[in-house]
């Protein structure tokens, strides 16, 4: 089902409830069979005192490693249908979808809803604390992409470089290490900006 939706299908409730069910009702089959052969060992007499092998018997034990692999698997079942629509909500919000469209949320359970509302918020709370949208751009940059820079004439101001963040140019030779843009080629060109060779940084 995962593997056939182009984003998130809705979200099966009936088939989360279904395999927690099955996986209780094998907890209750394991535990039935521990209680029963633990009773059983228990009156065999003296076999624990006389040095007799410990744990189930050999007859139960394929018993046993039926219904804890049938637990085993549902749990990872749950998991990864949990993990792999948990991921696309991130990468919903890292995308640049800060509120969630009407169409979406429908698909989703209510614990969903509160994790991603839960998640752009922190996303939307780191991003102002460092005064950068970490989401506007998700492409690693290259070294080339960026360019250090010694301002060389006074008064050029405050510009705005991509994803919003603002660099103050007003004081004669501070250095700065921005992403390339327009507003810093012209300025360069213009000599009222340097750029610096690697050496000099």
């Amino acid at each position: 089902e995962l593997k056939r939706s182009d984003f998130i299908p809705p979200y099966s409730d009936d088939g989360v409830r279904a395999a927690l069910k099955e996986a209780s009702l094998h907890f209750d089959e394991l535990t039935d069979l521990a209680n029963a052969t633990s009773a059983a060992s228990s009156s065999t007499a003296g076999s624990k005192r006389a040095g007799g092998p410990k744990g189930p018997p050999t007859h139960a034990k394929p018993a046993f490693l039926l219904h804890a692999t049938a637990i085993k698997r549902n749990k990872r079942c749950l998991l990864a249908y949990h993990a792999h629509r948990i991921n696309n909500l991130r990468l919903l919000r890292w995308e640049g979808t800060s509120i969630l469209p009407p169409q979406i949320r429908s698909l989703l359970s209510e614990t969903e809803c509160e994790f991603f509302d839960e998640y752009d918020r922190l996303l939307s709370k780191q991003s102002m604390n460092i005064d950068l949208d970490l989401s506007s751009d998700l492409t690693p940059p290259l070294d080339e992409d960026f360019v250090s820079i010694r301002v060389v004439k006074s008064g050029i101001g405050t510009i705005v470089v991509e994803g919003g963040k603002t660099i103050c140019l007003d004081d004669v030779g501070t250095i700065h290490h921005v992403r390339r843009c327009n507003d810093v080629v012209h300025l360069i060109r213009q000599g009222a900006l340097q750029q610096l060779d690697c050496e000099e940084n």
